[in-house]
């Protein structure tokens, strides 16, 4: 596989993935932010599974997260330390190499996905997360990508293609867009609540900050203080700044895609 090929597979799967998380996991299905056909809605919704496991538990945790923002029950709150936010949380660990040699190893979150899979079968973990999640519940497609060994099947299928595509280098190119992903966000919990980086423009009683210089990498879910401000908006960056995730859903807009964007009253009207 020559370098050029490489590096442009690996921006069309970082961002296809990524888009998947933020618009799709994020801000349709979480919080509702706009509607859009089923097709689109299933897209972006398989583009999240790639990476990011059931689309119901990522929504319940996310909505625990908000619910609870940095208290002791919210999953991955930075009060807890740095690197719990950040990787930590997910395999119950405070230490901070653990969770950095985590947060490098790729694959780990689907390893973590796995054995929770097979706690699930052996009656050792009930789905709680489905409570929190009623509206998606409904969806055929959301109550088949909970069923455990779904989403490690799911990652087996992209082990093999890209194994089959490239053998050696296909893996690496899978291990690098899986560790920039999970990465980016998990860089939203622990970088966008962690004091000393960014401000914060909103009062919102939690840590969340508003972190610019991230939103490249995170398709500008790095505005993190505005989101926990208004959370159901289909635009993060307010007042300014780069949002990808925003700029797509506005052309989905365009293109009859998407419908019913929500914004705060102070910011509806404008073109942006």
């Amino acid at each position: 596989m020559s370098a050029l090929v490489f590096l442009l597979c690996w921006l069309l799967a970082v961002n296809a993935g990524g888009l998947g998380n933020t618009v799709g996991y994020h801000r349709l299905l979480t919080h509702r932010a706009f509607r859009c056909p089923p097709a689109v809605r299933a897209g972006f919704t398989l583009l999240g599974a790639l990476h990011g496991g059931s689309p119901m538990m990522w929504v319940g945790l996310h909505r625990l997260h908000h619910a609870k923002s940095d208290a002791e029950e919210d999953p991955h709150s930075p009060t807890r330390g740095f690197w719990h936010a950040h990787s930590g949380w997910l395999i119950g660990t405070r230490n901070p190499a653990l969770a950095i040699a985590f947060a490098l190893s790729g694959f780990g979150q689907q390893a973590v996905i796995l054995r929770h899979d097979l706690q699930r079968l052996l009656g050792s973990r009930q789905a709680d997360w489905v409570s929190l999640c009623p509206d998606l519940v409904q969806e055929r497609l959301m109550r088949l990508l909970d069923r455990p060994l779904v989403m490690p099947a799911l990652f087996l299928v992209q082990v093999g293609l890209s194994w089959a595509v490239a053998g050696g280098w296909g893996l690496f190119w899978l291990w690098t867009v899986h560790v920039f992903l999970t990465n980016s966000s998990w860089s939203v919990n622990s970088v966008c609540h962690w004091p000393a980086f960014g401000r914060q423009p909103w009062p919102t009683g939690d840590w969340s900050r508003d972190v610019p210089w991230m939103a490249v990498v995170t398709n500008g879910e790095s505005y993190h203080n505005s989101h926990h401000r208004y959370p159901r908006s289909a635009r993060h960056a307010l007042d300014g700044g780069l949002d990808l995730s925003w700029r797509v859903i506005r052309g989905l807009e365009r293109m009859g895609l998407a419908s019913e964007l929500w914004l705060p009253r102070s910011h509806r009207g404008g073109s942006g």
